[in-house]
């Protein structure tokens, strides 16, 4: 007897065989072949048939090419004399077999020494997998320039159901065993390799690379890196160029400048100007900075010293270089000398007062401030008007009657901005935002100048459209954003910034949370800040908008230098319970 052995390919994800039906009813023919037939004439009561079937390795497919990468199976149907006597299906399998070039690794940030790396990826396959195969996961670190790994780990078991997997590791060390998945044992440029390895055959079927990232030694004790001090006279206007250069700087650590200048003629000396200079070293190990004395007062001998430091440890100071100093720069071009302008950025041809400021009618103020204050800078008899006499006018000054409520406070609360005796039975609170480096933790004084500054009742809801953002840059890497807040009233204070609450504490609490700045990408951090005392309760959503530089200065709580991303604060919504 002759029987007859039906065989098709069918896709596993829908159960679907004739895959080619469609196509051959419009004329077609099956460029793959994905069925046959073969005839047997059994010579015994068991008989094995065995038939070829190509896989065509394609990623992509058209009834004009064939299949495609993916999960199927064969149907089989034996009959003899077009009576069927039985149907099986085989196990499942695959077409296809490698890692796509889009697998990756996600950017991988700079790490302390001795601490674990946490990263994260996605690899892709070149086949939809449907859970039929499991694979490995190796991973090895691994120090620039060498090809055998410092740390590795393996993960088992990966299934995918469609096309790719994803993993992670949280850089966590073990309490117990001091250990983490992937650890370094020295400092300096590192990067990550995994294979994928397919479990039933161990074929590794592709590899992934991630990003070359610093391990950093202790951030408080950088003794290598040295500075030199060095002045130069400007050859027309005889004010110094004092240029700090430093050198065998480590990258990610942070740096200090704290640098005074004294004039040394008076006993004791006298202090003419301080300030410090902070930022994170980026790629390179040097760094030189140039500081222009242009508006110094005159003296025969002005000395300025330079304490340098990595994190908070002292490292050098550098003291005793002197020059004299008889500046003639007027870089604003109005006739006063810039050690003595007060008003620095005057307008080209306007009539200034010794200080360097206009006063076009000659009633002692600036003309600039009349016209911000309302006043007419044309008339000396029309002077700012100021409540309080505090010296800034009212249209200026945000308390103009100095009873400690905000003028815009009080018109929410419906008292009189302009009456010391007439405000607001509750005095809201008052909450400033801050950054600093997550390595510094978040911060418990607060002294310095605040990223935005006094955020209370309508001022946290000016909106957008009237704002004037302030401007920050921020290098790549992990910063808190901590609101601090103070109610004059004492009353207990809650304040939640992004889920993280704190209180309620008596009349001052601070809340922060960390944000993640990655390296060489612009991206955008929402933070959501909410306050309450009781009775009012206050929103304020702040959007940073970033474009990371790894050699930008960081925000500290001194003078900030080279500002350039943006920070908006805005609305988000209020509550008000009552009194």
């Amino acid at each position: 007897e002759t029987y007859t052995v039906d065989w098709e390919l069918c896709l596993k994800q829908y159960n679907q065989c004739n895959i080619y039906d469609q196509y051959a009813a419009e004329g077609g023919t099956d460029p793959a072949e994905t069925y046959g037939q073969i005839t047997l004439t059994p010579t015994a009561a068991t008989e094995t048939l065995t038939f070829d079937f190509n896989d065509p390795g394609l990623m992509s497919w058209s009834p004009l090419s064939g299949i495609s990468n993916d999960s199927y199976y064969f149907n089989v149907e034996l009959s003899v004399q077009g009576v069927p006597l039985a149907n099986a299906n085989s196990d499942d399998f695959v077409f296809g077999g490698e890692l796509t070039s889009n697998s990756y690794i996600s950017q991988v940030e700079n790490i302390l020494l001795n601490t674990g790396v946490p990263f994260n990826g996605r690899a892709y396959l070149d086949f939809s997998n449907l859970n039929i195969l499991q694979f490995d996961l190796d991973c090895g670190l691994y120090e620039d320039g060498s090809t055998a790994p410092v740390d590795t780990h393996s993960w088992q078991n990966f299934g995918a159901w469609s096309n790719y997997f994803t993993f992670q590791s949280n850089g966590q060390i073990n309490a117990s065993t001091g250990t983490a998945d992937l650890i370094p044992t020295n400092a300096g440029t590192h990067h990550i390799e995994c294979n994928v390895v397919r479990n039933f055959d161990n074929a590794v079927i592709g590899r992934i690379v991630s990003n070359d990232f610093n391990v950093i030694d202790d951030t408080t004790n950088q003794d290598d890196a040295s500075i030199s001090v060095a002045v130069d006279m400007h050859a027309d206007y005889q004010y110094a160029n004092v240029t700090i250069s430093a050198v065998d700087l480590d990258a990610g650590q942070e740096y200090t400048y704290d640098w005074i200048v004294h004039d040394n003629v008076p006993i004791p000396p006298v202090t003419l100007m301080e300030n410090d200079v902070i930022w994170t070293q980026g790629t390179g190990d040097s760094s030189e900075y140039v500081l222009e004395f242009h508006d110094l007062q005159d003296t025969t001998n002005a000395c300025i010293t330079v304490v340098f430091s990595a994190g908070d440890t002292e490292l050098q100071t550098v003291s005793n270089v002197c020059w004299a100093s008889a500046s003639t720069s007027d870089h604003d071009g109005d006739g006063v000398y810039d050690k003595n302008d007060q008003c620095d950025n005057t307008p080209a041809g306007s009539v200034v007062q010794a200080d360097g400021c206009s006063d076009a009618d000659g009633d002692g103020f600036d003309s600039n401030y009349e016209i911000d204050c309302g006043s007419d800078p044309n008339d000396g008899n029309v002077v700012p008007e100021d409540y309080d006499g505090d010296g800034t006018c009212d249209l200026l000054d945000t308390d103009a009657d100095g009873d400690g409520f905000l003028n815009d406070d009080e018109i929410m609360a419906g008292t009189l901005p302009l009456d010391e005796t007439s405000y607001p039975a509750n005095r809201l609170p008052t909450c400033s935002l801050y950054y600093s480096l997550e390595v510094d933790g978040i911060p418990t004084t607060f002294e310095g100048n605040a990223a935005i500054p006094a955020l209370s009742g309508v001022t946290a809801q000016v909106g957008l459209d009237s704002m004037v953002p302030p401007v920050i840059t921020i290098p790549a890497g992990s910063y808190y954003m901590t609101a601090h807040c103070i109610d004059l009233d004492g009353d207990d204070i809650t304040v939640t910034v992004n889920d993280i609450t704190i209180g309620p504490v008596a009349g001052e609490v601070s809340a922060g949370a960390l944000i993640v700045i990655e390296e060489n990408v612009s991206e955008t951090v929402d933070v959501t800040i909410t306050w309450t005392d009781g009775s009012e309760t206050l929103m304020t959503m702040v959007t940073v908008e970033m474009k990371s530089d790894s050699t930008a200065p960081i925000p500290g709580f001194g003078i900030i230098m080279g500002l350039s991303a943006v920070l908006l604060a805005g609305l988000a919504s209020r509550k008000k319970y009552g009194n």
